[in-house]
């Protein structure tokens, strides 16, 4: 069981290393390093909640998702709070930047970083006063929702700062938060992987919605609109089947709740 646990965990950080070379390959060419910090991510942070007894009881939908949410969670922590890289190419800094520009002082990103950890850990405490009297979907729609506006407000923070607010774009993280939150609320009664899988699912959607499916999306950190890697606007197309891949694994697992 840990190897197939492991082995799902893997899956979901090739989910996240697929969409990442598919959306950024364009403008940065593929960089296998980058591929394969996903990979290594998703299978660290699987191999030891597994390890640690902490999946028993979990579905393999809830171990695919979590760790996608984790991956996710500890590359971005990275690339905001500790990675440091030239900043000139991009539009929107990939640094924690604050009003005046990019924070440079590795304490302070890494305080700012503290915040972010805490800002999550907060809005889990603060749904486990919900009532547990309610019926699941509802209860994993409010936690859904509520993790989606935090989203929404760091993500109006970082990008609106520079291209201005949308109330279109706000909206987007909390409509899909809620509704991951009931699509996995039928999966676990753990509040913490209730969080984590709802964040998953949540991030799951977004990118294939509003990132993979329209064909003219560009990233909106990259100055130019037009890649300089134009090889890779066609090259990349071989990533979208193993992808769709992962995306048949997610429904496959979310229609086997006893997995």
């Amino acid at each position: 069981m840990f190897l197939l646990i492991v082995v799902v965990g893997v899956t979901a950080g090739l989910h996240a290393a697929l969409y990442g070379a598919y959306k950024d390959s364009p403008h940065e060419s593929f960089m296998p390093h980058r591929f394969a910090r996903e990979l290594v991510i998703a299978a660290v942070v699987t191999a030891a909640l597994a390890a640690l007894g902490l999946f028993e009881g979990e579905t393999l939908f809830i171990v695919y998702l979590s760790a996608f949410a984790l991956s996710r969670i500890t590359t971005e922590f990275w690339k905001l709070f500790v990675r440091v890289e030239p900043q000139s190419e991009y539009r929107i800094p990939t640094q924690m930047h604050w009003f005046n520009g990019v924070v440079h002082n590795p304490l302070l990103r890494l305080l700012f970083g503290a915040g972010y950890l805490a800002s999550g850990y907060g809005i889990y405490c603060a749904c486990k006063l919900l009532p547990t009297s309610l019926p699941a979907p509802v209860y994993g729609l409010i936690v859904g929702a509520a993790f989606g506006l935090a989203e929404a407000i760091g993500g109006g923070y970082k990008d609106g700062s520079i291209e201005g607010f949308s109330w279109y774009k706000f909206a987007k993280s909390p409509t899909f938060g809620a509704l991951s939150g009931v699509i996995v609320s039928s999966h676990t009664e753990s509040l913490a992987f209730l969080s984590l899988a709802t964040i998953g699912s949540m991030r799951m959607f977004l990118e294939l919605l509003f990132k993979i499916f329209p064909s003219d999306y560009v990233p909106g950190k990259f100055n130019s609109m037009a890649g300089p890697f134009k090889e890779w606007w066609d090259l990349r197309r071989y990533f979208l089947p193993p992808y769709a891949a992962t995306w048949m694994l997610y429904i496959v697992l979310l229609s086997r709740p006893g997995w």
